[in-house]
């Protein structure tokens, strides 16, 4: 029997298969991850991207309905090799983020932690580019963080 995930984890992989398909065909050794602490693994290379849902907030469809619309905060947290790097790779996203994505439905058999499978179930869109920042942390600062560079983005789910 499968396993399937719920929407929210369903919004955040859709939108890491949706980069790393965008990575893979437009740069090369962008490496996409999920959490900071592979970030600030020795094995990782820079340049990197982290995505990670932090926030949902829920409000009612209609007066009276007891359907919610959900929308999800979703930070993309670039840590580059330069400036230069980190504004290309921040315009990059930006542009990517605009038009949507194809929204998946991700599950895997149970006992099986490994493989995923997915379906097609409409598309996420970007409601609101809520900031993109350069990261400062001053002059005493890891390698990893001197070009570091936070996207902030408002997701929803298309019916």
């Amino acid at each position: 029997m499968a396993s399937y995930f719920r929407q929210s984890r369903n919004c955040e992989l859709s939108l890491l298969e949706y980069l790393q398909t965008c990575f893979t065909n437009d740069w090369s050794d962008i490496t996409l991850v999920k959490s900071f602490k592979q970030v600030f693994s020795s094995t990782v290379n820079l340049p990197i991207v982290c995505i990670r849902l932090a926030d949902i907030s829920s409000q009612r469809r209609e007066i009276g309905s007891t359907n919610l619309e959900d929308k999800y905060l979703v930070i993309i947290d670039i840590f580059a090799r330069s400036d230069a790097q980190r504004l290309d790779l921040a315009d990059y996203i930006k542009e990517k983020l605009k038009n949507g994505w194809t929204h998946y439905d991700f599950s895997h058999a149970s006992g099986d932690n490994t493989t995923l499978d997915k379906s097609a179930n409409g598309r996420d869109f970007v409601t609101e580019f809520i900031s993109n920042t350069k990261v400062e942390f001053g002059d005493d600062v890891e390698d990893k963080e001197k070009y570091r560079q936070t996207i902030s983005i408002r997701v929803r789910k298309s019916s």
